[in-house]
């Protein structure tokens, strides 16, 4: 094609043909200068192992409106394409003089080197997965770390190969498996390049966050220690004058219970109700509010009891004031009486 094309509108193939050694890769719309006429290329890609010779394809081509314009087969003879190679964008197979819509490809048949006609019309259309642009980030940071300028796509997986990210799709069968036949790229490097660079626009997020709170842990409590045990909403621990240690506590149901034992060893469940069934010592014997041991039956009150209430020690230190006040009185009293008797 001798003169001035402009490119109006390309669209690469949205399937391919299972068992065809030949593929469609793409068509393009090109407006000619001189004439404004829109002309029609058609590429195909040999995925064969021999050279192809020649090749026949079928064609529909539909306006804007969807009315059918041509239905034709064009044959491109004297290819001589080897695996991977892409021929038929220099041949114009259609030119029209009316705006194209839609333009429909079939294959037809192909010759290699041995020639022997082989007929590609049974081979069933797969469709590929669709393209998936890249964002604009993404794709200058992959053509700077590939070195290249054709990283437009997503690469895609597909039954049969894989898209590459120039948009080619490649048979995973010889090379096909590991380079792309367009564009050259090796498919793992590719991977792998995708992978670091959306690693980096998205890093990793901390298993916890910065702003979170951590809660103090609590070491389990042994089930048999009654000054830590469940069952007290409140502990408060007093020294008596033996040294032994005194617990008051108040369960959570409301019922009061005391545990008494000599320091530095545990008595479990000694004056805890819920617990003095399974003790192997007596609970503690309740009293009166003068020191006299209640009956078994008598209601003893709900505050708790010390053993040191009653003692006489307790009973001096608690009346030895009053009893001192009164004796003073009557001997001031005697005093001045005897005063004025001898007076």
């Amino acid at each position: 094609m001798g003169q001035k094309f402009t490119p109006l509108a390309q669209s690469r193939a949205s399937y391919y043909c299972k068992g065809s050694p030949v593929h469609f890769v793409r068509v393009e719309l090109f407006r000619m200068e001189g004439t404004g006429d829109t002309v029609v290329t058609l590429t195909f890609k040999n995925l064969f192992s021999r050279p192809l010779v020649s090749f026949t394809a079928y064609f529909r081509c539909k306006n804007k409106y969807g009315e059918v314009v041509v239905e034709d087969a064009f044959t491109y003879d004297d290819v001589y394409a080897n695996e991977g190679d892409c021929f038929g964008s220099d041949d114009a197979v259609f030119v029209s003089d009316e705006p194209l819509g839609s333009v429909e490809v079939r294959l037809g048949s192909v010759t290699y080197d041995d020639g022997a006609p082989h007929d590609l019309r049974r081979c069933a259309a797969v469709a590929l997965p669709p393209l998936r642009p890249l964002p604009q980030r993404e794709r200058s940071a992959l053509c700077r770390i590939l070195d290249t300028e054709d990283a437009d796509y997503y690469p895609e997986e597909a039954a049969d190969g894989w898209r590459c990210m120039c948009g080619a799709f490649n048979y995973n069968a010889g090379q096909g498996m590991y380079f792309c036949s367009e564009c050259g790229m090796e498919k793992a490097m590719m991977r792998s390049a995708l992978r670091e660079v959306q690693q980096a626009a998205n890093p990793p997020q901390p298993q916890y966050d910065a702003g979170m709170q951590y809660l103090p842990v609590r070491d389990e409590e042994p089930e048999d220690d009654p000054y830590t045990g469940s069952g007290y909403g409140r502990i408060n621990y007093s020294t008596g004058e033996t040294g032994s240690r005194t617990l008051y506590g108040v369960p959570e149901n409301g019922t009061a219970g005391i545990a008494r034992g000599p320091a530095g060893r545990g008595m479990p469940g000694y004056g805890v109700p819920e617990r003095e069934a399974q003790s192997e010592m007596p609970p503690a014997p309740a009293r009166g509010a003068h020191g006299v041991r209640a009956d078994a039956g008598a209601d003893t009150g709900a505050g708790a009891v010390s053993i040191m209430k009653d003692s006489t020690a307790d009973f001096i230190l608690k009346y030895l004031p009053f009893w001192t006040l009164a004796a003073a009185g009557v001997f001031a009293v005697c005093a001045v009486f005897a005063a004025q008797f001898l007076l």
